[in-house]
C-alpha cells in the first residue's frame, strides 16, 4: 500500500528546506495538514497539489509538469 501521509520532515528533505519552512506553509494555510499532538501530516496529495499550484515551468501545452 502506497505511503498516504507525509511528516514535515520527510518534505523538507525533499524540497530542500528547514522543517520549519514547511511548518510557516502549514501555519499560512498555504499547505493543508493535520495536527496530531505536535506533529503534522499531510496528505500526499495535497502535497502534490501544493507543487503544482507553485511550478512556474510551461503548463498551457501539457509540457514540463511535475511528476
Amino acid at each position: 500500500m502506497p505511503k498516504q501521509w507525509l511528516t514535515v520532515e520527510e518534505i523538507a528533505e525533499e524540497l530542500g528546506v528547514h522543517p520549519e519552512t514547511v511548518r510557516i506553509w502549514i501555519r499560512e494555510r498555504e499547505l493543508p495538514a493535520v495536527q496530531l499532538r505536535r506533529t503534522y501530516r499531510v496528505k500526499k496529495e495535497d502535497y502534490e497539489e501544493f507543487l503544482r499550484r507553485r511550478y512556474t515551468g510551461k503548463q498551457e501545452d501539457g509540457q514540463d509538469h511535475p511528476g
